[in-house]
């Protein structure tokens, strides 16, 4: 775990320089579209960060990456199905205005819903594009 109780920053006991290291050498590969961490771990970066700051655009907050992190990976260029994501925009995403909803009250404490859900359709491999298909029925 990385983020300290209050969910409002890093945990510093636990936080190293070399935990930047590792997402900036991430997010500097050109294959990388986009790194998601959690916003406390995003915001640390963003502090601590010198020189080159480009990367940072790549970046992303996302709930539940508190202790890990995700790379989206360019689609290879054969790949008809695959769907790249638009280019990051050249803001580096730290502004008080960038983490404003990720600090909020409903972010940071989501209370539970009034109403109970219907429970959503389970996924089924017929749902899947059919090269999805192919990787899960493989020996």
């Amino acid at each position: 775990m990385m983020v300290r109780p209050d969910r409002l920053d890093i945990d510093p006991k636990v936080w190293t320089p070399s935990h930047l290291l590792v997402i900036r050498a991430a997010a500097q590969e050109p294959q990388v579209e986009r790194i998601f961490v959690n916003a406390a771990i995003k915001k640390a970066l963003c502090r601590e960060a010198t020189g080159d700051r480009t990367w940072l655009s790549k970046v992303r907050p996302m709930y539940g990456h508190d202790y890990h992190f995700h790379i989206r990976i360019r689609c290879p260029a054969a790949e008809r199905e695959c769907q790249s994501q638009p280019p990051p925009s050249a803001d580096e995403g730290c502004s008080a205005k960038d983490f404003a909803y990720w600090f909020s009250e409903p972010a940071l404490h989501p209370g539970i819903p009034d109403t109970q859900q219907k429970p959503k359709h389970a996924l089924t491999l017929a749902d899947l594009p059919a090269a999805c298909r192919q990787i899960l029925i493989a020996p």
